[in-house]
């Protein structure tokens, strides 16, 4: 009789929840398609990463392979892993190659990724409510909702290593790897998001972690072997070039000035980590959370560690893959540490951001749950109906949404505009032969078709002047900002009569010269 008791009780609990997890599901989808109509920027955004994305994507789409388009060579590309692109090529292939529909796509993939992240921390937590009330919340966050309108690699990766994570709580290691559908499902997902960003090597590395020190090397030994299978293709044809552009700027001191030298010695690797790791607890990891701006003028280092702690008694009070999860921010963070410190802001990482503010704010619930047991008060009721009052952080996050409102409806930058117009009036006036110079020489090559290279940023003239005869360069785009002003101005000045100025546009001028050879 108890065991029929028990087990009506169990169903009624799965029902009750599984109309829970409908409502609340039901609740994030409403929220999210005002939002994100709301802030939705069917701009190109003036970052040369996202038109080589898709420059990248349009060349598999079109068959012609992995290249560098915008080259007169056509060069085989290795600036980014191949996931992406190939991810932009089947939107292209099934629908269209408008770049409002990748947009439109990554935003789904936005929502996709806060509902693969919800059951994600409901199994870590046991706790539907707080993981709901903190999804509900993170909707809202600054960052996640602007990548999601860039066409850009972070909100895809949040996806695929999402799943995976997921995935790993699904599986049950009593069954054989090869038989379970879980574990293909989090090999193929992990390995995928390696494939869109190598920072996904950190994600790798906790899976395997935690599977090393639960012992189980049924699992481990196939994991390890499975993603060594779906990843060595990558690595072979790697092994053709001289390394990526991403692993080169590690060795320069100054990936923007290279005058400044390569690093020299493990001091100089010293002094880059313990330039970063301030930087990081200081402005960067605070920012993330809260969803501002860095300001690397006032910061406070107190403010940083004390989120750090709470991330970390986050962590341990998961009921479950603390290993994995602490594996994954932790290599996340050791590679981060080790790169330019020129290269600063939220995006280098955002694969983890999600992930950091839900153990943040579940660090500061369990701390309440835990000081209330200290002192013996009855927290069953606590339990139950604190993580509701978690919805309110959304308060945080949504006033900084007419910020992104306004980017959307705002023309673009006149400097931006004219580049773009220019780019447009050599389509139409300049042969199919022209190799041109430029700032952004993706975004230029898409709006006007023709090879594109950007700036040699080189304080020699002579040896700039040979690589324009090299690369066969016919034209120069400047305008005066960045590194067309540090690079390409004092050329023009000294050099006046090695460029022929054919076309510029009105006030804020963007040039375009010929180059004389």
């Amino acid at each position: 009789m108890n065991n029929i008791i028990n087990s009506n009780t169990a169903s009624n609990k799965i029902t009750k929840e599984g109309k829970l997890t409908i409502v609340y599901l039901l609740v994030l989808l409403f929220a999210f398609i005002p939002t994100y109509n709301h802030i939705f920027d069917s701009k190109i955004a003036f970052l040369g990463d996202n038109a080589n994305y898709y420059i990248l994507g349009k060349a598999i789409a079109n068959g012609d392979g992995f290249i560098n388009a915008q080259n007169v060579t056509q060069t085989p590309a290795n600036s980014y892993p191949p996931g992406y692109p190939a991810f932009i090529a089947t939107i292209i292939t099934i629908a269209n190659d408008s770049i409002v529909t990748i947009k439109y796509t990554n935003g789904l993939l936005y929502f996709a990724s806060l509902i693969v992240l919800f059951f994600f921390f409901k199994a870590i937590t046991d706790n539907i409510h707080f993981s709901f009330a903190i999804l509900f919340a993170m909707l809202f966050h600054y960052y996640n909702l602007q990548y999601s309108t860039w066409m850009m690699s972070e909100i895809p990766f949040i996806f695929f290593s999402s799943l995976g994570l997921l995935a790993l709580t699904k599986i049950d290691t009593q069954q054989a790897p090869w038989k379970s559908p879980w574990f293909a499902l989090m090999l193929l997902s992990t390995s995928f998001s390696y494939y869109i960003r190598s920072q996904g090597i950190a994600l790798i590395g906790g899976i395997g972690l935690y599977y090393l020190i639960h012992r189980n090397w049924k699992y481990m030994f196939s994991y390890g072997i499975g993603f060594v299978s779906i990843a060595l293709p990558w690595f072979i044809r790697g092994l053709s070039f001289k390394g990526s552009p991403y692993t080169a700027a590690l060795k320069y001191k100054d990936y923007y000035d290279r005058s400044k030298g390569e690093m020299d010695g493990i001091g100089d690797w010293i002094d880059r980590i313990f330039s970063n790791i301030p930087r990081y607890i200081e402005s960067e990891i605070p920012s993330a959370i809260f969803g501002t701006e860095p300001d690397y003028q006032n910061t406070s280092m107190t403010l940083g560690i004390i989120i750090i702690a709470l991330i970390i008694f986050g962590i341990i009070k998961t009921r479950k893959y603390q290993i994995a999860i602490a594996g994954y921010i932790l290599a996340t963070f050791a590679i981060l540490v080790l790169w330019p410190s020129v290269w600063i802001g939220i995006r280098f990482m955002m694969p983890i951001v999600p992930l950091m503010i839900f153990l943040f704010f579940y660090g500061i619930f369990s701390l309440v749950i835990f000081i209330l047991e200290k002192i013996k008060f009855n927290t069953v009721k606590i339990n139950q109906y604190l993580p509701y009052a978690f919805i309110l952080v959304a308060l945080i996050y949504t006033p900084r949404l007419e910020e992104l409102n306004k980017a959307a409806n705002t023309p673009l930058n006149p400097i931006y505009r004219n580049y773009f117009a220019m780019a447009e009036w050599t389509k139409s006036n300049l042969g199919p032969n022209t190799n041109i110079i430029c700032r952004k020489n993706m975004l230029f090559h898409l709006f006007s078709d023709h090879y594109a290279h950007r700036i040699i940023n080189k304080h020699d003239h002579e040896a700039i002047f040979k690589a324009f005869k090299d690369g066969k360069y016919t034209h120069i785009v400047y305008y005066g900002s960045g590194l067309g002003q540090k690079y390409v101005l004092p050329l023009l000045q000294k050099y006046p009569e090695r460029f022929k100025v054919i076309n510029k546009t009105e006030k804020p001028e963007v040039y375009l010269m010929e180059i004389i050879q």
